[in-house]
């Protein structure tokens, strides 16, 4: 008998070892794929989110490939950072974004006002760093921007420029990608897009390119 329940309690004990070893059984790895093309064709992939968000699929305006791109609108001016209308932009479960080597993210942005749009652009990698970009789109026009060398930066390195286009915070693993998005406008409205109090824009084309030849000063 003495022996019947020492066997029962080892057969507890390995029992419960083995499901402590399957609880602790790793994750599936993540597998890194190339930033595919987005422009807003299908709704996968994307979403918009906020209070006072308002988004449609535009076929008459901003649309650079394909046939569809997509207009976003904050509805009142955002007063608390948390709250801010935007734009994610995210790869599917399991996996992470790449930017091979020479090669930028690009984006399309069209301004559809008659004032200026300062437009902010996060990226964020997959072992803790989050670049911040911002861009000024001149008004009733369509413009270019994109993530190159520069704002990308060292994975970790804090830096920042504050011009008429900008960056701020980390430097980013442009191997590891986990998320992007981009918002229309921060809750500062006396320096940032003064009398704008519902901005609008249509963006497209979120795609990799090579990037440009830089230009020899003459």
């Amino acid at each position: 008998m003495k022996k019947f329940v020492t066997f029962a309690i080892a057969g507890i004990i390995s029992i419960g070892s083995f499901g402590s070893v399957m609880a602790a059984a790793p994750a599936a790895p993540t597998v890194a794929v190339p930033l595919p093309t987005m422009s807003f064709e299908t709704a996968d992939g994307w979403a918009v989110e906020g209070p006072a968000a308002q988004s449609e699929i535009v076929t008459n305006a901003g649309v650079v490939d394909g046939t569809q791109a997509l207009k976003v609108t904050a509805t009142t001016r955002q007063t608390d950072w948390s709250i801010l209308t935007k734009l994610n932009v995210n790869p599917a479960a399991g996996t992470v974004w790449s930017v091979p080597e020479g090669q930028v993210i690009a984006a399309s942005v069209t301004n559809p006002s008659d004032q200026g749009l300062q437009i902010r652009w996060n990226i964020s990698d997959n072992v803790g760093n989050t670049r911040m970009a911002y861009f000024l789109v001149p008004p009733n026009s369509t413009r270019e921007i994109m993530y190159d060398s520069v704002l990308f930066s060292e994975p970790g390195l804090t830096g920042a420029s504050w011009k008429t286009d900008g960056y701020a915070q980390k430097g980013i693993d442009e191997s590891c990608i986990k998320a992007m998005n981009f918002y229309v406008a921060e809750p500062d409205s006396v320096k940032v897009m003064p009398g704008v109090t519902s901005p609008s824009y249509i963006i497209d084309n979120i795609t990799l390119k090579p990037a440009p030849v830089a230009v020899p000063a003459q």
